[in-house]
Protein backbone atom coordinates (compact mmCIF):
# COMPACT_ATOMS: atom_id res chain seq x y z
CA UNK A 1 0.00 0.00 0.00
CA UNK A 2 1.34 3.69 -0.92
CA UNK A 3 1.18 6.96 0.57
CA UNK A 4 1.75 8.76 -2.19
CA UNK A 5 -0.34 11.38 -2.91
CA UNK A 6 -0.85 15.01 -5.64
CA UNK A 7 -0.48 18.00 -4.28
CA UNK A 8 0.12 21.44 -5.72
CA UNK A 9 3.99 22.57 -5.67
CA UNK A 10 5.06 25.38 -3.51
CA UNK A 11 3.61 29.01 -4.34
CA UNK A 12 -0.08 30.57 -4.64
CA UNK A 13 -2.46 31.06 -7.20
CA UNK A 14 -5.32 33.17 -7.52
CA UNK A 15 -8.62 33.39 -10.44
CA UNK A 16 -11.25 35.54 -10.90
CA UNK A 17 -14.34 34.04 -11.89
CA UNK A 18 -17.74 36.86 -12.75
CA UNK A 19 -21.12 35.46 -12.15
CA UNK A 20 -23.81 37.67 -13.17
CA UNK A 21 -21.95 40.15 -11.99
CA UNK A 22 -20.94 38.78 -8.53
CA UNK A 23 -16.87 38.33 -8.61
CA UNK A 24 -15.57 35.27 -7.10
CA UNK A 25 -12.12 35.64 -6.85
CA UNK A 26 -9.95 32.50 -5.62
CA UNK A 27 -7.04 31.55 -3.79
CA UNK A 28 -5.23 27.78 -3.82
CA UNK A 29 -2.17 26.99 -2.19
CA UNK A 30 -0.23 23.76 -0.83
CA UNK A 31 -0.38 23.67 3.29
CA UNK A 32 0.98 20.42 5.42
CA UNK A 33 -1.42 20.61 8.26
CA UNK A 34 -5.02 22.06 8.91
CA UNK A 35 -3.07 24.80 11.13
CA UNK A 36 -1.04 26.25 7.79
CA UNK A 37 -4.28 25.74 6.22
CA UNK A 38 -6.42 28.23 8.73
CA UNK A 39 -4.06 30.90 8.42
CA UNK A 40 -4.08 30.96 4.78
CA UNK A 41 -7.45 30.98 4.88
CA UNK A 42 -6.98 34.09 7.32
CA UNK A 43 -4.35 35.73 5.30
CA UNK A 44 -5.97 35.59 2.21
CA UNK A 45 -9.38 37.39 3.31
CA UNK A 46 -10.25 40.02 1.66
CA UNK A 47 -11.56 42.66 4.25
CA UNK A 48 -14.46 43.81 1.46
CA UNK A 49 -15.91 40.91 0.14
CA UNK A 50 -19.22 39.65 1.22
CA UNK A 51 -18.50 36.17 1.96
CA UNK A 52 -15.13 35.00 2.29
CA UNK A 53 -15.70 30.43 1.38
CA UNK A 54 -13.08 28.15 2.09
CA UNK A 55 -12.59 24.26 2.14
CA UNK A 56 -9.50 22.05 2.06
CA UNK A 57 -8.17 18.94 2.55
CA UNK A 58 -5.07 17.44 4.58
CA UNK A 59 -3.40 14.85 5.76
CA UNK A 60 -5.22 15.20 9.28
CA UNK A 61 -8.18 16.38 7.96
CA UNK A 62 -10.64 18.18 6.07
CA UNK A 63 -13.17 20.97 6.36
CA UNK A 64 -15.32 23.55 4.32
CA UNK A 65 -16.93 26.54 5.53
CA UNK A 66 -20.06 28.59 3.69
CA UNK A 67 -19.56 31.86 5.77
CA UNK A 68 -23.06 32.84 5.60
CA UNK A 69 -23.87 31.82 2.27
CA UNK A 70 -26.95 29.23 1.58
CA UNK A 71 -25.46 25.78 3.59
CA UNK A 72 -23.86 23.62 1.04
CA UNK A 73 -23.55 26.47 -1.82
CA UNK A 74 -20.34 27.46 -1.34
CA UNK A 75 -17.64 25.15 1.12
CA UNK A 76 -19.00 21.77 -0.02
CA UNK A 77 -18.31 22.74 -3.79
CA UNK A 78 -15.26 23.80 -3.18
CA UNK A 79 -14.01 21.15 -1.47
CA UNK A 80 -15.71 18.62 -4.44
CA UNK A 81 -13.20 21.07 -6.79
CA UNK A 82 -10.38 19.29 -4.88
CA UNK A 83 -11.52 16.21 -4.21
CA UNK A 84 -11.98 16.13 -8.30
CA UNK A 85 -8.25 17.14 -8.69
CA UNK A 86 -7.16 14.08 -6.92
CA UNK A 87 -4.79 16.78 -4.37
CA UNK A 88 -4.09 16.52 -1.00
CA UNK A 89 -2.69 19.16 1.52
CA UNK A 90 -4.45 21.64 -0.59
CA UNK A 91 -6.51 24.71 0.49
CA UNK A 92 -9.07 26.43 -1.74
CA UNK A 93 -10.46 30.40 -0.72
CA UNK A 94 -13.37 32.07 -2.27
CA UNK A 95 -14.23 35.55 -1.75
CA UNK A 96 -17.42 36.72 -3.53
CA UNK A 97 -18.43 39.90 -3.99
CA UNK A 98 -22.08 40.19 -4.68
CA UNK A 99 -23.34 41.85 -7.84
CA UNK A 100 -26.63 43.00 -7.03
CA UNK A 101 -27.92 39.74 -8.89
CA UNK A 102 -29.96 36.18 -6.73
CA UNK A 103 -27.96 33.18 -8.31
CA UNK A 104 -29.91 31.08 -6.30
CA UNK A 105 -28.84 27.86 -4.74
CA UNK A 106 -27.90 25.81 -7.87
CA UNK A 107 -26.05 29.23 -9.33
CA UNK A 108 -24.15 29.66 -6.06
CA UNK A 109 -22.73 25.67 -6.12
CA UNK A 110 -21.69 26.14 -9.62
CA UNK A 111 -20.25 29.37 -9.50
CA UNK A 112 -17.83 28.21 -6.45
CA UNK A 113 -17.57 25.31 -7.67
CA UNK A 114 -16.19 26.31 -11.26
CA UNK A 115 -13.96 29.39 -9.33
CA UNK A 116 -12.25 26.55 -7.51
CA UNK A 117 -12.03 24.12 -10.46
CA UNK A 118 -10.73 27.36 -12.58
CA UNK A 119 -7.99 28.06 -9.55
CA UNK A 120 -6.80 24.52 -9.03
CA UNK A 121 -6.35 24.09 -13.11
CA UNK A 122 -4.56 26.72 -13.79
CA UNK A 123 -1.47 25.42 -11.66
CA UNK A 124 0.26 21.41 -12.83
CA UNK A 125 0.09 19.08 -9.87
CA UNK A 126 3.31 17.17 -8.40
CA UNK A 127 2.80 13.87 -6.99
CA UNK A 128 4.59 13.29 -3.63
CA UNK A 129 6.17 10.16 -2.75
CA UNK A 130 7.24 7.82 0.28
CA UNK A 131 10.81 7.68 0.08
CA UNK A 132 13.94 6.16 1.02
CA UNK A 133 17.03 8.07 1.15
CA UNK A 134 20.21 6.20 0.42
CA UNK A 135 23.92 6.90 -0.71
CA UNK A 136 26.02 4.49 -2.53
CA UNK A 137 29.54 5.18 -4.32
CA UNK A 138 30.38 4.38 -8.22
CA UNK A 139 32.99 4.31 -10.41
CA UNK A 140 32.98 7.05 -13.27
CA UNK A 141 32.72 4.04 -15.62
CA UNK A 142 29.74 3.66 -14.33
CA UNK A 143 27.56 6.46 -13.37
CA UNK A 144 25.88 7.18 -16.93
CA UNK A 145 24.05 3.52 -16.13
CA UNK A 146 23.73 4.40 -12.77
CA UNK A 147 21.80 7.34 -13.10
CA UNK A 148 19.25 5.61 -16.07
CA UNK A 149 18.75 3.07 -13.19
CA UNK A 150 18.08 6.15 -10.36
CA UNK A 151 16.14 7.72 -13.18
CA UNK A 152 13.85 4.48 -13.68
CA UNK A 153 13.11 3.71 -9.85
CA UNK A 154 13.54 7.20 -8.05
CA UNK A 155 15.40 10.41 -8.05
CA UNK A 156 18.79 11.78 -7.55
CA UNK A 157 19.30 14.52 -4.79
CA UNK A 158 23.22 15.09 -4.95
CA UNK A 159 25.99 13.47 -7.41
CA UNK A 160 29.71 14.16 -5.53
CA UNK A 161 32.96 13.56 -7.54
CA UNK A 162 35.49 12.21 -5.52
CA UNK A 163 37.47 9.33 -6.39
CA UNK A 164 34.45 8.05 -6.98
CA UNK A 165 30.90 9.58 -8.22
CA UNK A 166 28.97 9.36 -4.95
CA UNK A 167 25.36 9.31 -5.05
CA UNK A 168 22.52 10.79 -2.34
CA UNK A 169 19.17 9.51 -4.08
CA UNK A 170 15.66 9.13 -3.59
CA UNK A 171 13.86 6.20 -4.21
CA UNK A 172 10.23 5.27 -3.17
CA UNK A 173 9.73 2.85 -0.29
CA UNK A 174 8.12 0.07 -2.58
CA UNK A 175 10.77 0.04 -4.94
CA UNK A 176 13.56 -0.11 -2.20
CA UNK A 177 15.06 -4.03 -2.46
CA UNK A 178 14.47 -3.88 -6.97
CA UNK A 179 16.33 -0.84 -6.68
CA UNK A 180 19.22 -2.45 -4.54
CA UNK A 181 18.87 -5.78 -6.46
CA UNK A 182 19.20 -4.18 -9.69
CA UNK A 183 21.99 -1.39 -8.52
CA UNK A 184 24.34 -4.65 -8.05
CA UNK A 185 23.55 -6.06 -11.14
CA UNK A 186 24.92 -2.65 -12.76
CA UNK A 187 28.24 -2.56 -10.31
CA UNK A 188 28.49 -6.22 -10.51
CA UNK A 189 28.99 -6.47 -6.95
CA UNK A 190 26.92 -6.13 -3.65
CA UNK A 191 26.58 -2.63 -3.02
CA UNK A 192 27.85 -0.85 0.28
CA UNK A 193 24.39 1.09 0.48
CA UNK A 194 23.38 3.67 3.44
CA UNK A 195 19.67 4.93 4.41
CA UNK A 196 20.13 7.91 5.03
CA UNK A 197 16.10 8.23 5.79
CA UNK A 198 13.83 5.27 5.86
CA UNK A 199 11.05 7.78 4.91
CA UNK A 200 11.19 11.16 3.32
CA UNK A 201 8.21 12.67 1.63
CA UNK A 202 9.90 13.69 -2.24
CA UNK A 203 8.12 16.05 -5.04
CA UNK A 204 8.34 14.08 -8.50
CA UNK A 205 6.49 15.12 -11.89
CA UNK A 206 3.00 13.89 -12.44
Amino acid sequence: MTNDFQTLPAGEWQQTLVVQKSRFVAFATRVDSSTEAQNFIKRVALADATHHCYAYITMDGQKSNDNGEPSGTAGLPILQAIKNAGLTNVVVVVDRYFGGIKLGTGGLARAYGQAATQVLSSVTPILVRDCVVLTFDSSYEQQAAVGQLVAKHGKPLAVVYQDVVQWRVAVPVEWQITFINELAEVLRTTPQVVIIEPHAWVEFPV
